[in-house]
């Protein structure tokens, strides 16, 4: 949601990164499968048009949801993720995922299975982790590719 997406880029920013944020944005308001769909396929296009040697991260997070179903929500992203698979191993793209909210442990366990099924990193953390301890988790990502380049 909205809140949440200004604390991660804020949180990004507070750590010293804010010129490596290369995009913004939010969903909210229960949008349907289709809509989130075409909102991560947008993103991840955009994500994979021009490789970076470091690789890139990719954090789909938000708070705890009030009714934003995010078993539903996820399936969107989960089909666009399935879509973009071979552009995301290519471009070395590590996605953190971070929810709470109505199905939020049905959304985030689709999620695990994705990264074990398509053999793509992601990494899903459930409201018992803090929104603003996943962006230095996404950095120091970065950090290690860098060094191994």
């Amino acid at each position: 949601g909205g809140g949440a997406s200004v604390i991660y880029a804020d949180t990004v920013s507070d750590i010293g990164y804010s010129k490596e944020l290369a995009n913004y944005g939010e969903y909210s308001g229960d949008p349907s499968m289709e809509d989130t769909y075409q909102y991560a396929k947008t993103i991840l296009d955009l994500m994979t048009r021009k490789k970076d040697p470091r690789g890139k991260v990719l954090i789909i997070g938000g708070g705890i949801a009030n009714f934003t179903d995010v078993a539903k929500t996820f399936k969107g992203i989960i089909k666009a993720i399935t879509e973009y698979k071979d552009k995301i191993i290519e471009n070395k793209i590590k996605i953190f995922v971070r929810r709470g909210g109505p199905n939020y442990k049905e959304g985030l366990e689709n999620m695990r299975k994705l990264g074990e099924t398509l053999g793509i990193q992601i990494e899903v953390y459930g409201p018992e982790t803090h929104m603003t301890s996943v962006v230095p988790m996404a950095i120091n990502y970065l950090k290690e590719m860098e060094r191994s380049i």
